[in-house]
């Protein structure tokens, strides 16, 4: 019985033209979160991270220029037999080897040819793309296990309130039976007393229904925007059908996969650190020198070009990589043991929820079977009262089992669920 669509019907007046939400559009919603746009940006920078590292490959040219004025012209001393055979021996002079003016301008250009860790590096960038796509894909299970409980919380909050309500109307009637029965003599002062006292009991439990009902309004809020929706359409037994479809993905295990490769990456990254590398460096441009600041005098430019190669071999890294070995290699076995550790708790995690569901899912049949009978004692015990024959306490005892015995059913109905999102 939907008595959630009822009961919306009784409190909204411009029901009618509003919209519904099902359990299945409330998942649909999954990506229009901040918290799920944050993630997918953080997704982006790092793939733009790995796109900005694999831009590196290609040679980088840059204008080299510059312009210089010696406020005092340095001055070397030479040995003054190499501009004068008729100096003395030990004679100096002082030579000036630079101008008041000096400039250079020219394309430079810087190629790494070889380095041994270029590709663990970008092993190692595409790895954090996938740490951000799974960080993406934790928040998503999150969401739709907190979302989905939100929801199951306000059918069960409106199915309370619909139950204290009518509750509340039927207890009314009641009354008004008794109140008769009162003024007619048939029904003592004490019982009109007590059934009065049972009464405001009901209305304060009617109250209390729509505090829990608003309450997990604005719960769920939290997940979806209600502003047109007025109508949730799924009941208990839908949301069970649908959320055992779900089975999401062991996130724990595949963080610790992620580790573990990663722990790999700076192992072979270290040991290709040991390995030499090759850098090429090329200019090609002119250079000016004068005592007067004329640039635009061209026989005083310079040719200036010069192609390098540098080769990297180190040394001292064979003597200090072998505790950073070790550390890696200790790291990497603990990720392991972790990930062992992992999947058999994650075996048996499901097995044991395969126990959970199968006993929630007997309780909740139990307790069904307990509500048909409890309506069964419910309406012969009103039409006993009614002919006279029983007491209004009975009656009330009754009434409360039978509405214990529906808040059972909701509550076991809501416990399964939130025992298959566990998984």
């Amino acid at each position: 019985m939907r008595i959630l669509v009822y009961i919306l019907f009784l409190l909204i007046p411009s029901l009618c033209q509003a919209q519904s939400l099902s359990i299945e559009g409330l998942w649909q919603q999954t990506e229009s979160g901040i918290a799920y746009r944050q993630r997918t940006l953080q997704i982006e920078v790092r793939k733009q991270e790995l796109k900005e590292f694999q831009t590196n490959r290609i040679p980088v040219f840059y204008i080299d220029a510059n312009l210089q004025r010696n406020l005092i012209v340095p001055t070397t001393p030479v040995p003054a037999i190499a501009f004068d055979p008729n100096a003395t021996d030990g004679a100096i002079i002082p030579l000036k080897f630079a101008t008041k003016w000096s400039s250079k301008a020219g394309l430079q250009v810087e190629w790494d040819l070889f380095d041994p860790r270029r590709r663990l590096d970008e092993q190692q960038k595409s790895l954090e793309v996938k740490r951000a796509e799974l960080d993406l894909h934790q928040q998503q299970v999150d969401w739709q296990r907190d979302a989905t409980l939100a929801y199951a919380a306000v059918v069960l909050a409106t199915e309370q309130y619909a139950l204290a309500q009518l509750d509340s109307m039927a207890y009314e009637e009641i009354l008004r039976v008794i109140q008769v029965r009162y003024e007619e003599g048939r029904e003592k002062s004490i019982n009109y007393l007590t059934a009065q006292q049972e009464f405001e009991r009901k209305r304060i439990q009617l109250h209390e229904a729509w505090s829990v009902l608003l309450d997990a309004d604005l719960e769920l809020r939290r997940f979806a925007d209600l502003k047109a929706t007025k109508v949730l359409i799924s009941n208990i037994e839908d949301i069970v059908a649908f959320v055992r479809k779900y089975d999401p993905e062991n996130v724990g295990l595949l963080a610790l996969e992620l580790d573990r490769k990663s722990y790999e990456l700076q192992h072979k990254a270290l040991r290709s650190g040991l390995l030499p590398s090759l850098k090429a460096n090329a200019y090609l441009g002119e250079q000016y020198f004068s005592n007067e600041f004329r640039l635009d005098r061209g026989k005083e430019w310079y040719g200036s070009s010069y192609v390098n190669l540098a080769l990297r071999l180190p040394l001292s890294s064979f003597f200090t990589v072998r505790p950073t070995f070790e550390k890696l290699r200790i790291q990497s076995e603990i990720t392991s043991l972790k990930l062992r550790e992992e999947t058999d708790s994650d075996r048996i995690s499901s097995e044991q929820q395969q126990v959970k569901v199968a006993v929630a899912q007997s309780k909740l049949e139990r307790f069904k079977t307990v509500m048909h009978l409890a309506e069964q004692v419910k309406q012969e015990q009103e039409q006993a009262y009614r002919e006279g024959r029983l007491l209004l306490v009975d009656l009330n005892l009754s009434i409360n089992q039978l509405n214990q015995a529906k808040r059972d059913v909701w509550q076991a109905g809501y416990d399964l669920i939130r025992t298959l999102m566990e998984q």
